[in-house]
């Protein structure tokens, strides 16, 4: 760890936040994530909701997704890319989708949250059957 942010301390001040930045949310998050075995990986372009604010629909978070572009290829391909990441965690729905990409690095940066869909079943509990009367 030491020697990531030594090799960052020659860079620009910039460089050093986002070294930084990703170093705590690395650490903070554990690491490698385990797949969420209520949602297995889905096929490489899968039909997945994207939503810019939250999801309009209840959903269970799985985990970030992102995707990296050059600047040739077009925003809805690269959006596309950014999709199949979450067929990749078994989503169904990308929330938390910037309009714009960021750029970074000459590169064009797309970045969400990876959801499923919750099932009625699990969104609303079953309503108790009433008792019969005494007879």
């Amino acid at each position: 760890m030491r020697a990531a942010l030594s090799s960052v301390a020659g860079a620009g001040p910039g460089a050093r936040a986002l070294a930084l930045t990703a170093l705590v949310v690395v650490t903070a998050c554990g690491g490698a994530k385990v797949p969420d075995s209520r949602y297995p990986a889905r096929k490489e372009g899968c039909d997945v909701k994207l939503f810019h604010d939250a999801p309009t629909v209840k959903t269970d978070n799985i985990g970030p997704v992102m995707s990296s572009c050059s600047p040739d290829v077009s925003d809805g391909d690269c959006v596309r890319q950014l999709q199949d990441e979450a067929c990749k965690l078994g989503g169904d729905v990308v929330w938390g989708v910037p309009d714009k990409p960021t750029m970074d690095g000459g590169k064009n940066l797309w970045f969400g949250r990876a959801a499923h869909t919750k099932s009625a079943a699990a969104v609303e509990p079953p309503v108790p059957a009433e008792p019969s009367p005494p007879r």
